[in-house]
C-alpha cells in the first residue's frame, strides 16, 4: 500500500509525527523512568535526597519536560523551515494544555464533592 503514497506525504507526515511525538515521549520517558526508580527502590523509615530527586523527575516529566521540549522542537522547525514538524509541536502543546485542563478539573472537583 506504501508504493501509492507520495514521497511529498510521507515526509510531511514524519515531520508532523516528530514534531507531536518526541515532546510526549520526553515527558513520559522521564516520568515513566523517575516512578520505575522509586519503586524498585527499599522504603525506608525516612526518605533521603535520592528520593526527592526522582519524586521530582517523576511530577516534573510530564509538567515541565514535555512543554520544554515541545517548545524546543518547535524553535528548531521554525529555524530549518519545517512547517509540519511545527503543526505537530503545536498539537503536542495543545495537548499539554488539555491535560493541564484535565489534571485542574479533577482536582477542583476533588475537592468540591470529594470526601
Amino acid at each position: 500500500m506504501s508504493i501509492f503514497i507520495s514521497k511529498e506525504a510521507k515526509d510531511k507526515a514524519q515531520g508532523y509525527w516528530f514534531g507531536l511525538l518526541i515532546p510526549l515521549l520526553a515527558g513520559w520517558g522521564v516520568s515513566l523512568f523517575s516512578m520505575a526508580a522509586l519503586m524498585s527502590r527499599d522504603v525506608p523509615e525516612r526518605p533521603d535526597y535520592i528520593d526527592y530527586f526522582f519524586m521530582t523527575g517523576w511530577i516534573s516529566g510530564g509538567l515541565v519536560v514535555h512543554p520544554l521540549c515541545a517548545w524546543w522542537v518547535l524553535l528548531r522547525a521554525k529555524i530549518v523551515g519545517n512547517a509540519p514538524c511545527i503543526k505537530g509541536a503545536y498539537m503536542s502543546i495543545k495537548l499539554y494544555i488539555l491535560w493541564i485542563f484535565f489534571l485542574l478539573s479533577m482536582t477542583i472537583i476533588s475537592f468540591v464533592w470529594g470526601e
